[in-house]
């Protein structure tokens, strides 16, 4: 609730601070004396625009500060302020600061904070009804919230099993998102995986076998140099370069003979005809290598396509899989991998797409009982706000719950709500924002809060001029509603009504005087004797007489047991 205002340098006010309390407060005081001054400046701490003709002539700034009991807050103030990174304390202390440059500072606890983010505290803090527009019941999104409070447990009940079944179904949803991918998609990637392992694995490619290939390759293409150099060096061995030429081999036995032959003379030439044996040796076994490489060298016509063939194959794997055979088969491992998943995934997919269109069947048939049970409800509510509406005056009013049917169920059912209300005969209902009348309006507002006060979790409602344009019963019968409403609420209300002023619990006289040549508002508490003169003004429009005072006492005696 609001427990405390100040204001400085606003509008015609100097400096003032007021402390609000629980139950009904009322502003009484003589026409233009700054009621609607105070009402402007809590709206400002509620979020609506500023402006620089606010700021008190001679003044740079204006300064409004407020402080809010939230001890037990909703859960939805809580969200709003975590949701901002604000902490949540027993109190809220916001505040403006409005520059005639035109710079306006917002700020909560001491943060500043932006104007969208004020006036979202605002919205659960306090309704203000009449001249301005801070009104929920003015807001069909609220309608349903408000409507379903009002039904039974039954009701809550199956609106919790509905977002219960929606939630349920969301997870579904989600985990099958996480699968990334639809089941059409799903076989076309396993259809292009298994082509992409198959290839490969088919291709039965290995580390070391390409560089092997393209030797044998290189060999192949110069078989026939390879050929003439092996068959010549194996003719100088054996068989000599010309006809009537020694071979080789033949001529260094022959030296190695007649060195032999010389041994006895100079023994010396031992260590030639040693080296002659090792070179005699090593050319034989020469010869009988080149024998076998000649032998080697022969090969099948068809050899030098199958191995360009083949080699062609690694350059087309490497295209299209990786620069090395090392990660091409490493992207046929990847591919398998990914396969496994996407058939389990499959199997997965199938129970969770089951799963999901049983949730959504029992949305349905969870959200038609749920629209049954709100029509049902629906009609109570028409009916007492009827009659509550005809207690305050408007017996022809119509009030009632309009269903808008949606295509497919949301998580709040399948239908949106919206309040529609006519004062007058013949005229059809219309959503409640288009009323025009203030008075119409407040009386409204007065009516839906009072049904729906044990609902209704905003815990201030401030009423500016609700007695406009009624009098008599009617204003009596506002002024029992008001007083029944403070027992849930916090009521703060302007008005010249001395029924409703009597009827508050609390009561401050907002007057004008001047101070150093200038005009300043001023307000001071009633109690006891100055309360009753004030009432008693009230009756008799500003004069006070014997009469009025009794009157004035009889109905603060009369308010005690409202």
């Amino acid at each position: 609730m609001l427990s405390y205002l100040h204001m400085q340098n606003f509008a015609l006010i100097d400096g003032l601070s007021l402390e609000f309390f629980p139950g009904m407060n009322v502003l009484t005081g003589e026409t233009g004396a700054g009621k609607s001054i105070l009402i402007g400046a809590i709206s400002l701490i509620l979020g609506e625009r500023a402006s620089s003709e606010q700021v008190r002539t001679g003044t740079g700034q204006a300064l409004i500060e407020a402080v809010f009991s939230v001890s037990q807050c909703s859960g939805q103030l809580q969200t709003i302020l975590e949701t901002n990174g604000l902490t949540l304390a027993d109190e809220l202390i916001i505040s403006r600061e409005i520059s005639r440059s035109g710079r306006n500072t917002c700020r909560v606890n001491g943060r500043l904070v932006p104007l969208g983010t004020l006036k979202e505290i605002g919205s659960v803090l306090v309704d203000l009804h009449g001249q301005h527009s801070h009104q929920s019941l003015l807001k069909p999104e609220q309608h349903i919230f408000l409507l379903d409070e009002f039904g039974d447990e039954e009701l809550r009940k199956e609106k919790q099993s509905l977002e219960s079944l929606f939630e349920l179904w969301q997870k579904v949803r989600q985990k099958l998102k996480s699968r990334g991918i639809s089941p059409e998609e799903r076989t076309g990637q396993l259809e292009l995986l298994r082509f992409q392992r198959d290839e490969i694995l088919k291709a039965a490619i290995s580390p070391g076998e390409e560089e092997s290939l393209s030797q044998r390759l290189l060999l192949l293409n110069n078989l026939e140099r390879l050929l003439s150099m092996a068959n010549r060096a194996y003719s100088e061995i054996y068989g000599g370069e010309e006809a009537n030429a020694n071979p080789v081999l033949d001529r260094i036995n022959s030296i190695k003979e007649e060195m032999s032959s010389l041994l006895k003379i100079d023994s010396s030439l031992s260590s030639f005809i040693s080296t002659l044996e090792e070179i005699s040796s090593n050319l034989a076994e020469l010869g009988h290598e080149l024998f076998n490489y000649l032998d080697k060298l022969a090969y099948f016509p068809e050899e030098i396509k199958e191995i360009e063939s083949r080699l062609e194959l690694y350059r087309r794997l490497k295209k299209k899989y990786g620069t090395t055979v090392e990660e091409i088969l490493c992207f046929a491992e990847k591919c398998q991998e990914e396969i496994t998943v996407l058939e389990n995934s499959e199997e997965e997919a199938l129970r969770l797409e089951k799963e999901s269109k049983a949730l959504w069947q029992d949305i349905e048939q969870c959200a038609l009982f749920l629209t049954k049970k709100r029509k049902q409800t629906a009609q109570k509510l028409e009916l007492l706000a009827k009659e509550v509406l005809g207690e305050l005056g408007m017996e022809n009013a119509q009030f009632s719950v309009n269903f808008m049917e949606r295509e497919t169920p949301v998580r709040q059912g399948k239908e949106e709500i919206e309040f529609l209300f006519s004062a007058n005969p013949g005229e059809p209902p219309k959503p409640l924002a288009r009323i025009i009348s203030a008075g119409e309006m407040a009386r409204v507002m007065l009516a839906l809060k009072s049904i729906l006060a044990e609902q209704d979790h905003v815990p201030t409602l401030i009423f500016d001029e609700i007695d406009s344009g009624i009098g008599g019963k009617i204003i009596q019968k506002v002024a029992e509603k008001m007083a029944r409403l403070s027992r849930k609420h916090q009521i703060i209300c302007v008005t010249h009504s001395p029924q409703i002023a009597s009827a508050a619990n609390h009561q401050y006289y907002i007057f004008k005087e001047i101070a150093e040549g200038r005009t300043i508002t001023c307000v001071n508490y009633l109690e006891e004797e100055k309360r009753v003169l004030e009432i008693a003004r009230l009756l008799d429009g500003g004069r006070v007489s014997e009469i009025t005072r009794k009157h004035a006492e009889e109905l603060l005696n009369k308010a005690r047991d409202l």
